[in-house]
């Protein structure tokens, strides 16, 4: 039974991350997230429900379009694969591990797994989400940064007891994560004359705040900084040299050509332009799931221990 309940944990965390898919393509572009039902962007012939199942409807297709035979990116299974793996993580350390049977009939267990499981996996969803439009438009839509934000400390109120943070750690949480970025963005701009964080990058620091509690941004703003900067060496060539974000046409194929590799080789590395907001969330998403040992090891820190 407790092996089932995995399973079924995982298919609902990869259905999540299939509607996540949708979210990421169409919100940017004003789209609606419910109709039309999902299609193939080339040919916009409707996905069969068959093929619509998670990871392994593009499995079975092989990754190509069942009309037209277009390549469909493999980016889309793959988020639905993380989301279930992140639902089953968050899961089982609500449930302390593989669930007992004779537990999951008990009203206490609904109260300590199952209602903060929902609640804090909403949390995670937003973050996926805000990631990859982020990496795909350079912004955070405000109703997947502040939408969510008004959650955290009603869910801190109400299941907090999971996560150790109270309703008053996540308003102080909120208020100081929107208050750095805020601070870092304009000493930044007095020093450099340029534009540095995102404007979205305080909404989404408060959203973690909110939801993780003052405590975490410590660790959310050094974690995130040094997998920013290792991203940025490591791939540099990937991201977007331009220091505005790419043009939103260049979905459609509107856009000018790409800067050859050579010219962008040749633009200084301290004008690479990387969002900071993915790297954010993928600390916020380390802190929840390991926020025990975390806060131990600043706590040792801070002990000089």
């Amino acid at each position: 039974m407790g092996v089932v309940l995995l399973i079924l944990v995982f298919a609902l965390g990869a259905s999540v991350g299939s509607f996540l898919n949708v979210v990421v393509y169409r919100v940017p572009i004003g789209a609606s997230i419910v109709r039309p039902a999902s299609r193939c962007p080339s040919c916009e012939t409707p996905i069969r429900l068959r093929h619509n199942v998670p990871v392994f409807g593009w499995l079975a297709l092989r990754g190509r379009c069942a009309a037209c035979g277009v390549p469909i990116s493999a980016r889309y299974p793959l988020v639905e694969l993380a989301c279930g793996l992140l639902a089953l993580a968050l899961f089982t350390d609500f449930a302390g591990g593989l669930p007992d049977p004779a537990r999951l009939a008990q009203i206490r267990f609904g109260l300590d797994v199952v209602v903060p499981f929902v609640m804090y996996f909403t949390f995670v969803a937003a973050l996926v989400a805000a990631t990859f439009i982020d990496l795909d438009w350079f912004i955070l839509p405000d109703g997947l940064t502040l939408g969510p934000l008004a959650l955290g400390p009603l869910t801190a109120f109400a299941a907090g007891r999971a996560t150790g943070v109270t309703w008053s750690d996540a308003l102080i949480g909120a208020a100081a994560g929107a208050s750095v970025i805020l601070l870092i963005t304009v000493v930044y701009g007095l020093v450099t004359r340029r534009d540095g964080l995102g404007g979205g990058d305080w909404k989404l620091l408060a959203l973690i705040g909110g939801w993780l509690g003052w405590q975490a941004l410590p660790f959310v703003l050094l974690a995130g900084s040094v997998q920013g900067l290792l991203a940025a060496v490591a791939f540099r060539r990937s991201f977007a040299v331009a220091e505005l974000p790419p043009d939103p046409l260049a979905i459609a194929g509107d856009a000018p050509a790409p800067t050859p590799p050579h010219e962008a080789e040749a633009v200084s590395f301290r004008h690479l332009a990387v969002p900071f907001g993915p790297f954010l969330a993928l600390s916020a998403v380390e802190f929840l799931l390991f926020r025990d040992e975390i806060r131990g090891l600043f706590l040792h820190a801070v002990r000089g221990g």
